[in-house]
């Protein structure tokens, strides 16, 4: 199994019930309007990824939307939550420890109280700027009598 993994709408079924899932994908769709999961599914990795990466200690994976195996029970629970609200179904009791419980996961991964598996293939590091030169900016001596006016 890879240490990261790109969540799926298959794995919402995992944790809750298909018949809910399904209905949190499919109900009061306006005209034209698709299945909102997937663009769900990219803001809660990237909210995860980006907790991960803010941290300076971990590394994220070079796939973007990859998160740590061993949060993917939290991730698919924020999704579910995120969906229910999107209909204003309220959350029971558990859903709203979860959601505790999810803000204080991703406050500890900023702060590298989190452990985090090692990418399957590292991003590259972000290029940091190097200290630059400052330019040195000298004035000339400018001389001044009757038959010159140099700096005028």
């Amino acid at each position: 199994m890879p240490n990261w993994l790109v969540i799926s709408a298959a794995d919402l079924t995992d944790h809750k019930v298909a018949e809910l899932v399904d209905a949190l994908r499919n109900e009061a769709l306006g005209s034209g309007q698709a299945d909102p999961t997937p663009g769900i599914i990219v803001e809660v990795s990237a909210e995860i990824r980006g907790a991960i990466g803010f941290s300076g200690r971990y590394l994220v994976d070079a796939n973007l939307a990859a998160i740590p195996a061993s949060l993917r029970e939290a991730a698919a629970n924020k999704i579910i939550r995120v969906l229910k609200g999107r209909l204003e179904i309220p959350l029971t009791a558990d859903e709203q420890s979860d959601a505790k419980i999810y803000e204080s996961r991703l406050q500890a991964l900023v702060n590298h109280a989190w452990p985090v598996e090692q990418p399957d293939i590292v991003l590259n590091p972000p290029v940091t700027q190097t200290a630059a030169i400052t330019p040195r900016i000298t004035p000339r001596d400018r001389f001044y009598d009757r038959t010159s006016g140099d700096g005028f």
